[in-house]
């Protein structure tokens, strides 16, 4: 990418930011007169007034609020879920060395097993 496209790139994203920012403020200084009555799960009394802009700035508050809880709690259930994979990796692997070794245990007492039928049959007996 060349220098000039990220120049425009930054300048557009600057622009962005400032026109929100002032679209927000410029709400915000519109409403500094107005006040509503607000009932919030009876810890507000409504006959008492509220003035908008602190209303307002209290819902963005615990708009950022919730989104960061929400983010932290899929982090969490994400590592939950990984967590259970490894522990249930663990178990087939202990399951397989499990198998591995008695496999082995089987394979030298088949060896030993072919061993004395051959060391059998090689020796004289002792009759004769």
């Amino acid at each position: 990418m060349s220098l000039a496209w990220k120049q425009v790139k930054v300048y557009l994203r600057l622009l962005l930011v400032v026109t929100v920012a002032a679209a927000v403020g410029l709400v915000l200084f519109k409403n500094r007169a107005n006040e509503v009555p607000v009932w919030f799960f009876g810890l507000t009394d409504p006959a008492k007034k509220l003035n908008v802009v602190w209303l307002m700035l209290l819902t963005a508050l615990a708009t950022i609020t919730t989104w960061r809880a929400l983010a932290f709690a899929r982090g969490l259930w994400k590592d939950l879920r990984e967590l259970h994979r490894l522990e249930e990796t663990k178990e087939l692997e202990r399951r397989q060395e499990l198998r591995t070794a008695e496999l082995e245990l089987r394979e030298r007492q088949l060896a030993e097993k072919l061993k004395e039928a051959a060391g059998d049959g090689d020796s004289v007996s002792p009759r004769e």
